[in-house]
């Protein structure tokens, strides 16, 4: 985008354009969540205590962070229809394996036995526990936590990447 090259000549170091990149993700996410909890109050009996809502909603935000930071460690590293195709073909097994399609326990052994390690299994797991008060286990925290710390470093190592190839 003829944007970004504009931003990288302000005085500015890469923290506020990630911060900027993750804070209108998390706008939009919380925005697009407004119809689904609007449709299940009108349509559904699912119940939710205001307290329990904004649980969630934290989980929500928290589970997020990861996937927001592997899209822009994609972003950067590749072209922007790459990008596309390549998120396709890593989140939408993600989802499959973490369980978010179908409840985990009825997906076969050798999924069981890898979903615990995924970060959607690790977010899925948070809002269960959030709206539903399913305890979560410790692998599947600990992984997401993992996973939300590496994907933070490789985002950083493929913004440089980019900026060293780009703009040197």
């Amino acid at each position: 985008m003829p944007w970004n090259p504009y931003l990288r000549t302000l005085p500015a170091g890469p923290l506020p354009r990630f911060a900027g990149r993750i804070l209108s993700t998390l706008a939009v996410m919380l925005i697009s969540v407004i119809p689904v909890l609007v449709v299940a109050t009108l349509f559904t009996e699912a119940t939710i205590t205001p307290a329990g809502l904004l649980l969630g909603i934290g989980a929500l935000v928290a589970g997020v962070v990861p996937f927001m930071l592997m899209g822009l460690c994609v972003g950067f590293l590749l072209t922007s229809k790459a990008a596309m195709a390549v998120s396709q073909l890593l989140f939408f097994p993600m989802a499959i394996l973490g369980g978010l399609l179908l409840p985990p326990q009825i997906l076969p052994g050798f999924v069981q036995a890898v979903s615990p390690y995924v970060p959607t299994r690790g977010a899925a797991e948070l809002i269960w526990w959030a709206i539903a008060g399913a305890r979560p286990g410790a692998v599947p925290l600990v992984m997401l936590a993992v996973w939300t710390g590496a994907t933070a470093a490789a985002a950083v190592w493929a913004y440089r990447r980019d900026e060293g190839r780009r703009f040197t």
